[in-house]
């Protein structure tokens, strides 16, 4: 069981107690109880970690929303990311914790934290201020993060006097970890094995190239070179056999010689480095294609055995031992191709310092140049390296195990790291040449190629503006889709399915010739994986088709779909919602009403669509609250023939209450007389809030025989409904009303209609503006009894009202002896705007009160209470107490000083914080005290009777299926 490290376990307690002190002091401030027991704490807690740390003591960095805690990710909760942030914002990477610090000091570093809004700058700043003078805190503002946990403690040896390498381990991790030291130990290793060469050589001068003569040197003249290496023992042994046996590098004996050491060399035992120019005839570097793979497989292996030595217990005589054990076993060409690559390793950094991952670099390097020099050279094909890549990784992967402890921490702190796969692919591809990168792009084995790899050269490709070669890559990697190998199919559809954005970016055609190859295998694809590879990226293309509105390839994944869909049924359902074009109809609608026209393709889209097609743009034309865009909408869907028609109709005629409700708008628009065959048989089956939709919905848009429409659904409402549909035949002004509206002035009601009918037939004949209704208008305003008049006082208003606008002469010759005044005139039904830019218009003139309203709910079983502010003689705008759904009929009791009136309503939508009510019935002597009421107001209040217009956008839609209370 692994035993955790006091000091990371008290390092956390101290981030946590940090953290808490912090927000302590943000609510309570730094004087108070808790904050002050709170520093307690987190100084106990940052004590017991500076204590059990090094004399670097303890340090917290971040980098964006990460805290790191010595340089490794600490795992941590959003308050301790909140602080991450704050630090980063603040520009500060680390605050390092000395184990000298003081409570004094870690109270002044907390207390430069604001404990109220602050810019990031300032708290800067404030922690600079506070910490002047401190010695144990500091502000970094680099934040240096550790490789790998293990090697963090490892250190080099105080005495070089004592420090051969057979008694430090720590000197020689850090040999391992420096290409120039492991140059020198592998010459090293090789001339002792050698025992003075193979024939004479001049020594080699450490360089940045490597030299054509890596031989061995003789005797001591070896280490008289810049860094050479040689065998060296202590002064008192006796003799070379019998003494242990130790190299040095030169600055290594100068410091020994300086310290007091007796060095002295034996000769024979020496070994240069040819590192350089050297003049030597040892044997030079061979090139790397002429080794065989299990040459290379042989070094490979020795540095996973020398990487094991170095990261194990055991002390530097054993590591030696088995260090040059490997090298000896190594054939000579094999040392000579590990120190080629090791010098140009070198040379590439050679003012880098030791870095832990020197081993598998050298590792990777070595596979890559074995790997590209064959496959220049012609004996291997693009899918034979990446094979051949495979086998080595498998190789190094072991390697990696031993010293990748930091990346094995870095994906347990949930941070993206590529795989070592990744890696290697991508280090071989940088190295091809650019003439080959484009012979394999446009070649049958393009798909064994990374996609990242391919991204950046088609990158490239753009920048020079080339961008006919980026399309034939392009399209010749799509094609890849169709390959006969299995496994070719597997990369190209995952490639695909990355680059959807790239081929998007160059030619969106592109998008739908690799939906074409792919739509293709879907047919007929077998393997199970390959099909999800193939699903996965025809997803991912047909989405990106839809993000930058590419029509085209749209309509060409939706073709493809359809023909999967005769094949396999349920991976074609499947697919089709997870697309994302059917779910964007809205987005594509909308942004063709922004732009006054259709886009090109978008109808070709929709018409693959009909059904999710008409069901958005019905709903975005129930919403529309200009006639202009209701008009465009209408055309659009007209746009997609006699499928999107027969959509509408066939929900009309028996669909979901619901649905068939949202369809009725649209359809009265474009097909009237499919209106008149399907709804009136359905319309008696709805419930009143559905039929409300249903009138509102015709009225709305604006269909030219949308009057016959209306006097075929009348017989078939609800009583509450019938006084809007009158109302609205009486806007549509069409003629064809005149004799169905008479009847019912005079007193013919539809079943369940009551004498409120009347009045909004009366007003509806004087919208028409029909002469055929003025001896009927007069009769109802002429007609007397014995004691008053016959009909009701507020039906002869209105009758009176309609003939100011059919016979003015005679209304106004009338009027003395009507037993009415100008007062009660003075609320007409308004005259319409025949081209008004509103789809729907204000009927009667709106009167502000002066002092509001109260009227109570005596039909519900929680009371409701309303401040009715403004009002017609058809509704108002009130305050209520409390959430009524919109089409909730309410039977509302006015309370006006002594008397009350009483009225039955529909809620309508919500403005702000009132909601509009619309009066559906009443009777007519309550109608008259309303009438009052609003006159009285009218005259105080200066309230208009302008032909004002109002936006159907202050109507929110009565959805079919709400419930009444």
């Amino acid at each position: 069981m692994k035993v955790a490290d006091p000091k990371t376990t008290a390092g956390r307690a101290f981030v946590r107690s940090l953290n808490i002190l912090l927000k302590f002091a943000r609510l309570y401030g730094y004087d108070h109880s808790r904050t002050i027991e709170q520093l307690d704490v987190a100084w106990s807690e940052l004590h017991t970690a500076v204590s059990a740390a090094t004399d670097a003591g303890l340090l917290l960095g971040a980098t964006g929303s990460q805290l790191l805690l010595d340089g490794v990710p600490l795992e941590g909760a959003p308050a301790e990311k909140q602080f991450a942030q704050l630090l980063s914002s603040a520009g500060l990477a680390s605050v390092q914790f000395f184990p000298s610090i003081t409570q004094e000091e870690l109270a002044r570093f907390a207390q430069a934290f604001p404990t109220g809004k602050a810019k990031p700058a300032q708290l800067a700043e404030q922690l600079k201020s506070a910490l002047a003078g401190s010695s144990g805190v500091r502000i970094n503002e680099v934040c240096f993060v550790a490789t790998d946990a293990r090697l963090k403690d490892a250190s080099m040896a105080a005495q070089l006097a004592v420090a051969t390498l057979g008694e430090d381990q720590d000197q020689f991790k850090q040999w391992l970890n420096d290409p120039q030291k492991l140059l020198e130990m592998i010459a090293a290793a090789q001339g002792s094995t050698s025992g003075g060469g193979d024939r004479p050589g001049g020594p080699g001068r450490a360089g940045a190239a490597p030299g054509r003569g890596p031989g061995a040197a003789s005797g001591a003249a070896a280490g008289h070179q810049n860094e050479g290496c040689g065998l060296y023992v202590l002064a008192n042994e006796a003799e070379p056999g019998g003494a242990e046996r130790a190299f040095y590098s030169s600055s290594q004996l100068n410091e020994l010689v300086g310290s007091g050491t007796n060095i002295e060399a034996r000769p024979g035992f020496g070994a240069g480095i040819g590192t350089g120019g050297g003049s030597g005839s040892g044997r030079g570097a061979r090139s790397f294609a002429d080794a065989s793979e299990e040459e290379i497989y042989g070094i490979l292996s020795a540095l996973t055995s020398i990487g094991q030595v170095g990261v194990g217990g055991n002390g530097g005589v054993a590591a030696a031992g088995v260090f040059h054990e490997q090298m000896s076993m190594l054939p000579g060409r094999a040392r000579d191709m590990l120190k080629a690559a090791l010098a140009e390793l070198a040379s590439h950094a050679p003012d880098a310092k030791p870095d832990q991952s020197v081993l598998v670099q050298l590792a990777e390097h070595l596979a890559i140049r074995f790997a590209l020099e064959r496959y220049e050279k012609g004996e291997i094909q693009v899918n034979a390296v990446r094979q051949m890549l495979d086998r080595m990784n498998q190789e190094i992967e072991s390697l990696r195990k031993i010293l990748g402890a930091h990346e094995d921490k870095m994906s347990d702190a949930g941070l993206v790291v590529d795989t070592h796969r990744e890696i290697l692919d991508r280090q071989f591809w940088a190295a091809v040449p650019e003439s080959g990168k484009r012979t394999v792009l446009l070649s049958e084995e393009a798909w064994c190629i990374p996609p990242r790899n391919v991204q950046s050269y088609i990158g490239e490709l753009i920048e020079q503006g080339n961008i006919a070669d980026a399309i034939s890559i392009l399209q010749n990697y799509a094609s890849c889709a169709d390959n006969q190998e299995s496994d070719a199919r597997k990369k190209a559809a995952a490639g695909l399915s990355e680059m959807a954005e790239l081929y998007a970016k160059v030619d969106p055609r592109l998008l739908g010739e690799a939906l074409r190859h792919l739509g293709l295998r879907l047919s007929v694809e077998q393997d199970a994986e390959l099909q999800g590879l193939v699903s996965a990226a025809f997803v991912r293309l047909s989405q990106e088709a839809a993000t930058t509105r590419s029509y085209s390839a749209m309509e060409q994944a939706l073709e493809l779909i359809s023909g999967v869909e005769t094949q396999r049924p349920g991976i074609a359902r499947n697919l089709r919602g997870k697309m994302g074009i059917e779910e964007r109809v809205p987005e594509f609608v909308e942004e063709a009403l922004r732009a006054r026209q259709a886009a090109a393709g978008l109808t070709s889209v929709l018409k693959m669509m009909p059904q999710t097609a008409m069901e958005q743009l019905a709903a975005r034309f129930n919403r529309c609250s200009l006639r202009n865009d209701a008009e465009q909408v209408a055309n659009l869907a007209g746009d997609l023939g006699e499928e999107g028609l027969q959509c509408l109709r066939s929900t009309v005629r028996g669909g979901p209450v619901a649905e068939a409700v949202e369809m009725v708008g649209l359809l009265s628009k474009l097909d009237a007389q499919a209106m008149l065959i399907f709804l009136p048989a359905r319309m008696k089956d709805f419930p009143r809030v559905a039929q409300d939709r249903v009138i509102r919905q015709i009225s709305s848009a604006g269909a030219p025989g949308r009057c016959r429409i209306l006097l075929e659904l009348l017989d078939h409402l609800d009583p509450l409904v019938m006084p809007l549909a009158i109302d609205e035949i009486g806007v549509a002004c069409d003629r064809e009303a005149i004799g169905r509206l008479l009847t019912i002035a005079d007193g013919d009601l539809p079943q369940g209609g009551a004498s409120y009918l009347r009045v909004k037939a009366v007003e509806a004949l004087g919208r028409i503006h029909a002469p055929e209704a003025i001896a009927a208008l007069k009769r109802i305003v002429e007609s007397k009894k014995i004691f008053g008049w016959t009909e009701p006082q507020e039906l002869r208003i209105a009758a009176l009202q309609a003939l100011e606008k059919l016979d003015p002469a005679w209304a106004v010759a009338f009027l003395p002896k009507s037993g009415m005044d100008k007062a009660d005139l003075a609320l007409a039904p308004l005259d319409l705007a025949p081209n008004c830019k509103f789809v729907r218009q204000r009927r009667h003139t709106r009167v502000r009160l002066a002092k509001p309203v109260t009227a109570v709910s005596t039909n519900l079983k929680e009371a409701c209470r309303l401040e009715i502010k403004t009002a017609s003689l058809t509704g108002g705008v009130a305050t209520i107490s409390r959430h009524l759904a919109p089409g909730t009929p309410v039977t509302l009791r006015f309370q006006i000083g002594l008397r009350n009136l009483q009225a039955t309503a529909l809620m309508r939508d919500y403005r702000a914080q009132d909601m509009a009510f619309e009066i559906v019935d009443m009777s007519l002597d309550e109608r008259s005290k309303l009438r009052r009421l609003l006159a009285d107001n009218l005259g105080s209040s200066g309230g208009s009777s302008e032909n004002e217009t109002i936006s159907s956008s202050s109507e929110i839609p009565v959805p079919a299926g709400s419930r009444t209370r």
